[in-house]
């Protein structure tokens, strides 16, 4: 299967798996999604040294959801400017809502790897559990990496490994695609790539935070 035909297919599941899954989505997500309050925290403090160096940074959130960081980062950081894209115009609706009152916000529907983007144009990027809902992540990675102006930054947090066969495969119906080879891809990528691993849920799988400099 070429990458084009690769990127539609995942797109449309997104689409119709988030048209019914937004409406439980922010009441079940604590129990997979380890780690995104301490990467928010993490976030701000990241932001607040990158405003120190170009006062206003460009942002884009991929996979922005239901608005979980974006809403919160926005409303604390008003010179810098953020992009959320999501594929699922049910998920945008509901980040929507949280974002309505901040000018600084900028949603889109896009499933990123197929949309268009202006090369080397966004200081940085936001990751929170979305490169893994891609197949094919080196293309979502390498478009990111295409996307970010030069020292560029890419702030992850994402499934990282898991040796349970049944857990893969009930988050592969979730389309969630975890690689171990992630790291390495970013790693090849970037120029310079930190991260650290933690156990999650049950111990079901290990998740990362990462920080990738182009």
């Amino acid at each position: 299967m070429n990458q084009s035909s690769l990127s539609t297919r995942n797109e449309q599941y997104l689409k119709w798996y988030y048209s019914w899954n937004s409406h439980i989505y922010d009441t079940t997500r604590w129990a997979i999604l380890w780690g995104r309050d301490w990467f928010s925290n993490y976030l701000r403090v990241e932001l607040r040294r990158g405003i120190k160096k170009r006062k206003a940074l460009s942002i884009i959130e991929l996979g922005c959801g239901t608005g979980y960081h974006i809403s919160v980062l926005a409303s604390e950081f008003k010179e810098c400017t953020f992009y959320g894209y999501d594929a699922s115009e049910h998920m945008l609706k509901k980040a929507s809502i949280k974002v309505e009152k901040l000018e600084n916000v900028h949603l889109q529907q896009h499933y990123f790897p197929s949309s268009s983007y202006t090369n080397s144009s966004m200081d940085c990027f936001i990751c929170s559990y979305s490169i893994s809902m891609n197949e094919d992540i080196l293309h979502c990675i390498e478009a990111i990496h295409n996307t970010l102006s030069i020292s560029g930054t890419l702030y992850a947090v994402d499934f990282i490994s898991s040796s349970s066969i049944l857990f893969n495969r009930w988050m592969n119906f979730h389309g969630v695609y975890i690689r171990s080879e992630i790291i390495s891809v970013l790693q090849n990528t970037f120029k310079t790539v930190e991260y650290e691993t933690k156990r999650g849920f049950l111990g079901l799988y290990h998740y990362g935070i990462i920080k990738a400099i182009k």
